[in-house]
């Protein structure tokens, strides 16, 4: 190149190189003034100076006619002023430059069908469809327009001819399928939804609230819609299927399309759709794809610690589902995956025959636990575990094999369930007093349940002590109903001033057992056939409480805190009925 050459260069580079930030920095001032105007027209549109935003407004499009917002603020400003039409000509000299501005174009549509313009409104209409060929989006907006003005059939035939002008057929798929769907054909509407899922598998969430919003048969639409997918053969499509039958919560279906989408992927692409099908199916509350999808994934583990990983995750969501046997093999593999004797081996080993509690019969639970003790003969777990396992023998009226199982063992927890032993066995005074000596290793909550027990045990005669210890064993094994009735029924058959006693025990049971209505009708039966019984102050105020959670009840509750304030005005629970009683009036 020649020095001159040479020159001319690097001058023309000087000159882009000044230029180019000018021309940026033009920009910038432009887009920064539009957002000023904007700003001030909204204030004044917002205070009803319609007239001052309007001018505003305008000079914002002869500063810069691209404005779209400024295209949009204006309309709203005529409207407001009962005068849509004045935007036409507007509109006009905007398209006119931007030919492609589909959103100007929707507001012209809008206006003419608001001034009932059909004839303008259908010419509009066919020139955007001429100006636009192949493009899905005049079609579109022309059909949103249609459907409000000509009603869903015209709207519908505007896609079919959209459909026919682009010359693809999956063309409008999404916009078809819920205009399908407002005339009630339901069924085309699901193909058509299923069709713009697409390839990729895209549109899966949109479509999901689409047959979530279906009025009726939305079970039935998912599964047609999830079949379609199935059987399109196109994996992206399938796991899309599978995507959109874990969000419906199809629990069936989403596990058999998993494990065919599955079948089909290898590597870090199967497992990325598995972790995505246990998140899926765990937020949905669906177990059995949850534990598959974590099983699949812990076969695939590098190391025993990801392998356990992925067996809790399966035990977490067997266990909410209440599937103890999933949760109890998923749980026997942790264990068994720990070291011999290693503390990590005892903890999870324990949990085990948690789980075989609720499921296994009697030898094979005296066997696990002989086997645990065994093994692990100092371990903290045994009061706890002793406790669960002779408690179960003791539903199954295994009584001598409940005894056997917590020979040798010392704690609270066997110490407790030994006690119901010997209640159980008729042994009332031996009962009492080994229910006295674990109270202090006990939960305080738990603690504050058996002293009251143990102290009524000890204030009965012999023959309502007796009626008293066969409830507090069935109340024990979680028979609430029967413990309760056992009480009440009991009562008629003993002196008139154990009644009351027994009455407030079965009560504080049924509530125990989450009996809050039964608890609150035999209080009720307390308060009105025993008014002079010490209990009824506890009885009153636990009633009112119960009857103040509801708002019909507010009314009730005061009536009973007050009438116990005023008759019992020494009674110990009288400062907490003050207090219960200024919180309902708003005091």
């Amino acid at each position: 190149m020649s020095r001159q050459g040479i020159t001319r260069t690097i001058f023309v580079w000087i000159i882009v190189a000044l230029v180019f930030p000018l021309a940026i920095q033009a920009q910038g001032r432009r887009g920064s003034e539009e957002s000023r105007l904007l700003r001030d027209a909204a204030a004044l549109e917002s205070r009803g100076d319609y007239e001052r935003a309007e001018m505003v407004l305008r000079r914002l499009l002869d500063i810069d006619p691209s404005s779209t917002g400024g295209i949009f603020a204006l309309e709203r400003v005529f409207r407001a002023q009962g005068k849509p039409e004045k935007i036409l000509p507007v509109v006009d000299i905007f398209i006119d430059t931007n030919s492609s501005a589909s959103g100007v174009r929707y507001v012209k549509l809008r206006v003419l069908a608001d001034l009932d313009s059909l004839e303008a409104l259908e010419a509009e209409a066919a020139h955007w469809f001429e100006s636009d060929p192949g493009s899905e989006e005049p079609y579109r907006e022309v059909a949103r327009v249609y459907e409000d003005v000509f009603g869903v059939d015209r709207a519908i035939e505007t896609l079919r001819i959209g459909r026919e002008a682009t010359g693809r057929d999956n063309a409008l798929a999404l916009e078809m399928g819920d205009l399908l769907a407002a005339a009630g054909v339901v069924d085309s509407a699901i193909e058509e939804w299923a069709t713009a899922v697409g390839e990729d598998g895209g549109q899966a969430s949109g479509i999901v609230r689409r047959i979530e919003e279906l009025e009726d048969g939305k079970e039935d639409a998912g599964r047609q819609l999830v079949d379609l997918l199935a059987t399109s053969g196109v994996v992206a499509r399938q796991r899309a299927g599978a995507r959109i039958a874990l969000d419906l919560g199809l629990e069936d279906v989403a596990l058999e399309l998993s494990r065919n989408v599955a079948s089909d992927l290898e590597g870090r692409t199967r497992e990325i759709f598995l972790s995505e099908v246990a998140r899926r199916a765990r937020e949905a509350g669906l177990s059995l794809p949850a534990s598959w999808a974590y099983e699949e994934l812990g076969r695939g583990a590098s190391t025993p610690s990801e392998r356990r990983q992925f067996d809790q995750r399966i035990i977490d969501v067997a266990l909410v589902a209440g599937d103890t046997a999933a949760a109890l093999e998923a749980q026997r593999r942790v264990a068994n995956s720990f070291s011999l004797e290693s503390i990590d081996r005892r903890r999870a080993t324990a949990q085990v025959i948690r789980l075989e509690s609720a499921r296994a019969d009697p030898s094979r639970l005296t066997q696990l636990l002989q086997d645990f003790r065994d093994e692990f003969p100092d371990a903290p777990e045994l009061d706890d575990l002793a406790a669960t396992v002779a408690k179960g023998l003791q539903v199954r009226g295994d009584l001598m094999g409940a005894a056997a199982v917590l020979d040798g063992i010392e704690g609270p927890q066997s110490g407790l369930e030994r006690a119901y032993l010997m209640l159980d066995m008729g042994e009332i005074a031996e009962g009492r007093r080994a229910l006295l000596s674990v109270i202090e290793g006990l939960q305080p909550t738990e603690a504050t349940d058996v002293i009251q027990f143990a102290g009524l045990l000890g204030r009965l005669s012999e023959e309502a002590a007796d009626v008293l210890a066969r409830a507090g064993v069935l109340a024990h094994r979680g028979i609430v109903n029967e413990a309760v009735n056992l009480l009440v029924d009991g009562t008629d058959e003993l002196g008139a001033k154990e009644h009351p006693s027994l009455l407030a025990e079965a009560a504080r049971i049924a509530d125990r057992g989450k009996a809050f209505e039964q608890g609150a009708f035999i209080r009720t039966r307390l308060i009105s056939e025993y008014p002079e019984a010490p209990e009824l102050g506890d009885a009153a105020l636990a009633l009112a409480r119960y009857r103040a959670r509801t708002p019909d009840g507010v009314e009730q509750a005061i009536a009973i805190l007050e009438e116990l304030i005023t008759t019992r005005p020494n009674a110990a629970v009288v400062p907490d009925a003050r207090v219960e009683l200024e919180k309902l009036k708003g005091v």
